[in-house]
């Protein structure tokens, strides 16, 4: 027989009871679940709310890590955590890749991710941000300019050079200045800022020499300078060693940087401000503050876009010694070069950096270098890249950074 009266009631009661906490464990549950994914989702969340130091070091000593290594999923980070502190690094740097090869999923861009569902520079940045004593390092990002596979798949973005080559991997100054690869490159930066929040993002492979002379280059020449043609010597071919073609091209970067400064500046709810922009330039050893014009690298003009520039003192390719580096210092500071926006990267080829196999400098060599670049002022020195790093090396540098 079935119940009677309130016992019947309170059965009724309990099931609904029942009913509604099942309910809500099914809704916490569920909830729980889409936290998890969203979080798998947006793993850079997971890294600290910022990349840099509540107070920033008094001399920054970094180490730039190669976009091979930051996207190898074998990548012992834990290993590479340990050399950063016995060498008392207090910044690192890790390459992010290019517009065209990412090492994270960037929503706008998804077939750009060199492996899709995996943030490379997230992982790389939670192993890698704080030394073994609790110590908070810098992490800034590396950006390559150079877009080799867009100008496979479209060659117009390519630069010309005066016999009508393209180039394989540099765009024309229009394609940056008022085209697609300047857009992008400039988006790119800004979804860097927003997205992680370093201390500084860099761009490097961005100069304008040789293959600047395309139509396209020509009507941007015309309309920036007001100039009918390109400067030409009395044979009538163009002067390639002409000043104006230097001036012109440092202008044409530093109008770029400006973009992207300002594209920084508004990520994060204005708080972009706080990213330091840089970028690599070249050298003239006989003439150091003077910058490399021809590449469009004029120190000082780039000086009034970006807040920082990376100094390439590659001693290996150019046969230059520690006593050069020091030279290389004291020059850019005679010149009125201020060495605090300054950062001397110490490379460690020992010839092109395209060598195979590569070849990297003597580990005392580069004692000397890093130790001759932190002269005259400089208080930020980098050592680049990781992956020419030796045990002899990571020895040596030791023991000029952490006797």
């Amino acid at each position: 027989m079935g119940q009677a009266g309130p016992e019947r009631d309170g059965v009724r009661a309990g099931a609904r009871r029942r009913r509604r906490a099942w309910g809500l464990s099914a809704v916490l549950a569920l909830v729980a679940a889409v936290v998890l994914a969203v979080v798998l989702a947006r793993p850079w969340e997971q890294v600290p709310p910022t990349m840099r130091p509540a107070e920033p070091p008094d001399e920054v000593r970094s180490v730039s890590v190669d976009f091979g290594i930051v996207t190898d999923p074998d990548t012992d980070w834990g290993a590479i955590d340990e050399r950063l502190d016995d060498v008392a690094t207090t910044s690192v740097d890790l390459n992010a890749g290019r517009v065209e090869f990412t090492a994270f999923d960037w929503p706008a861009h998804p077939d750009a991710a060199a492996e899709p569902g995996t943030d490379h520079l997230a992982r790389a940045a939670r192993a890698l941000h704080t030394s073994a004593d609790g110590t908070a390092r810098e992490v800034g990002f590396i950006v390559d300019a150079f877009v080799p596979a867009w100008i496979e798949a479209d060659p117009s973005v390519a630069g010309v050079d005066v016999e009508g080559r393209r180039s394989p991997y540099q765009a024309s100054a229009s394609a940056l200045t008022t085209g697609p690869v300047g857009d992008r490159l400039v988006e790119y930066v800004a979804a860097l800022g927003e997205r992680y929040d370093p201390s500084q993002i860099a761009v490097t492979e961005l100069f304008l020499s040789r293959y600047t002379f395309g139509d396209d280059d020509l009507a941007l020449y015309r309309e920036m300078t007001g100039a009918a043609d390109w400067p030409r010597d009395d044979d009538g071919r163009i002067d390639h060693d002409a000043p104006e073609i230097g001036a012109w091209r440092s202008d044409v970067l530093a109008g770029l940087l400006t973009r992207v400064r300002a594209a920084l500046d508004d990520v994060r709810d204005g708080r972009g401000t706080q990213i330091a922009l840089a970028m690599d330039v070249r050298v003239d050893w006989d003439d150091p503050a003077a910058g490399v014009p021809a590449s469009g690298h004029d120190y000082e003009v780039l000086l009034r876009a970006a807040d920082r520039l990376v100094v390439w003192a590659y001693v290996g390719p150019r046969d230059k010694s520690p006593r050069d580096v020091e030279r290389l210092t004291a020059g850019l500071a005679a010149g009125g070069i201020d060495p605090a926006r300054l950062t001397l990267s110490v490379g460690l080829w020992g010839g092109s950096a395209d060598a195979d196999p590569p070849q990297a400098i003597s580990p005392e060599l580069m004692a000397g270098t890093v130790t001759a670049a932190a002269t005259n002022g400089v208080t930020d020195v980098n050592v680049t890249p990781l992956s020419h790093l030796t045990d002899a090396h990571w020895e040596a540098l030791a023991a000029v950074w952490s006797p």
